[in-house]
């Protein structure tokens, strides 16, 4: 019995070690999407995205490891078939191409935010960006066109027709990788008082942690009970009077 005791207790070491090194991984190593640049609202529509025609807009990038651009497109409430072009340029130190990406715009979804991924560009962080969408083959009954607003509401960045400096801002968000533990300062930001303190939220999430290694340790000292319980009772069920 004792040995089977110090077997769970070790097995008990384990997965509790396991626990929290998966919460530390996911909390401070683990890069997510997080949103740096979110420019809205929509007014109208773009010209649409035919044959002849670019679409596209400038953005200075706010953290390095940009990786994931949302852009609000409109269908017109219809099917389209043609294919549509999207690409990301860098534009210094040299404009070189970084992502290059061909899709059918029926995949594209009315009036919502359709996602372009890419690898994390790791020098990302206040550099200039450009992205931009073409169709060679797109007609006026068989397009799309990337929602904007009219006004230039984002002062970092441009509005581009054919290349050309235009008016306006398209509708977009941008994404970089990190990881959660850098993103604690932008949460408490939009908040005041003892909610705006990074250290509080710091301190309820290590408690939040505490508790929920302390659950897990009292989970399974109850299953190793309820075993050992359904062990003692099948031996002496299988004694011989």
């Amino acid at each position: 019995m004792e040995k089977s005791k110090l077997n769970f207790q070790t097995l008990k070491c384990i997965v509790l070690a396991f626990f929290i090194i998966m919460q530390v991984y996911l909390i401070f190593l683990k890069k997510h999407d997080a949103l740096d640049l979110d420019i809205a609202p929509n007014t109208v529509p773009s010209p649409k995205i035919v044959s002849g025609v670019t679409v596209g807009q400038t953005f200075i990038a706010k953290k390095n490891n940009l990786a994931r651009i949302d852009v609000k497109m409109g269908t017109y409430d219809r099917v389209n078939d043609r294919d549509i072009i999207f690409e990301l340029w860098a534009m210094n130190p040299k404009k070189k191409l970084a992502f290059k990406k061909a899709f059918n715009a029926s995949g594209a979804v009315n009036n919502r935010y359709n996602t372009f991924k890419f690898k994390p560009i790791k020098d990302s962080e206040g550099r200039e960006f450009y992205f931009l969408f073409y169709s060679p083959e797109s007609t006026d009954e068989n397009s799309i066109s990337i929602w904007m607003n009219k006004a230039n509401i984002y002062r970092q960045g441009s509005f581009h027709l054919n290349d050309i400096l235009s008016k306006g801002d398209l509708v977009f968000r941008v994404y970089t990788k990190r990881p959660v533990f850098a993103e604690l300062g932008r949460v408490v930001r939009n908040y005041s008082g003892l909610f705006a303190s990074k250290t509080i939220l710091i301190a309820v999430i290590l408690f939040f942690e505490v508790v929920q290694i302390v659950f897990l340790s009292k989970l399974l000292d109850m299953t190793f009970r309820a075993f050992k319980g359904g062990m003692n009772v099948q031996g002496e069920n299988g004694k011989i009077s």
